[in-house]
């Protein structure tokens, strides 16, 4: 059941993104992003199996980003997509801040929802900062990584595959280890890194044919 919940997750997600285009072109995949990252984050906090394998779940949405940027590559160039990226890491850090302080607030005696948002929106600062320091540096990586392999090879499976495998590794290291570094041992680290990344490839490996699909997209309307 899992498996395909998640392939219907991953089939909206790619088709809103390539709506987003379309309909919105370059700002739109901007307003794409700038929501999905929220959104991965909170869906972080709920861990769900695969094929005898554990994840969290805001990995699948958090994938699904690499395909918003590769297209703003693709379309717009490496400046519009760092643009993307600069964005988006400046929303995450405000939305972390602003719900902290909200968890500040003291709940009534007849509130029934402070113990679910502090599970929700309560997090730990180390991980917090991980994810944020992962997410800026990756995504970075990224649009070099697009930009290069598209002036080297202008193969566009190429380009999109390889920035994000590249990418993802990048990322998932440096989240890993910043998380959990002195937590757990060596071995459960790479347990998890290799658990997230098997689920990262597969669904960059998915986005695939959406890349090919707004490439042959030849009219878009700007915001």
């Amino acid at each position: 059941m899992n498996v395909l919940v998640a392939l219907v997750y991953l089939l909206l997600t790619f088709i809103l993104t390539t709506l987003c285009y379309k309909f919105y072109g370059k700002n739109g995949l901007y307003i794409w992003i700038c929501v999905n990252i929220i959104i991965s984050n909170i869906q972080t906090v709920k861990i769900s199996e695969f094929m005898g394998l554990t994840t969290s779940l805001g990995n699948i949405s958090y994938a699904s980003i690499f395909l918003a940027t590769d297209i703003i590559n693709e379309k717009y160039g490496i400046e519009a997509n760092k643009l993307g990226v600069k964005l988006s890491f400046i929303i995450m850090c405000i939305f972390s801040i602003l719900m902290t302080l909200f968890l500040q607030f003291e709940p009534s005696k007849f509130d029934t929802s402070q113990d679910a948002l502090n599970v929700i929106f309560g997090y730990i600062p180390r991980i917090t900062l991980s994810s944020l320091t992962a997410y800026f540096i990756s995504q970075t990586f990224d649009a070099y990584a697009y930009a290069y392999l598209k002036r080297r090879f202008n193969i566009l499976w190429l380009s999109n595959n390889g920035s994000t495998f590249m990418s993802q590794t990048v990322d998932t290291f440096i989240f890993t280890i910043l998380a959990f570094i002195g937590t757990m041992p060596i071995s459960e680290m790479l347990e998890i890194m290799v658990t997230m990344l098997i689920f990262k490839y597969i669904i960059a490996i998915l986005d695939t044919p959406f890349m090919y699909i707004v490439k042959n997209i030849k009219k878009v309307n700007e915001l």
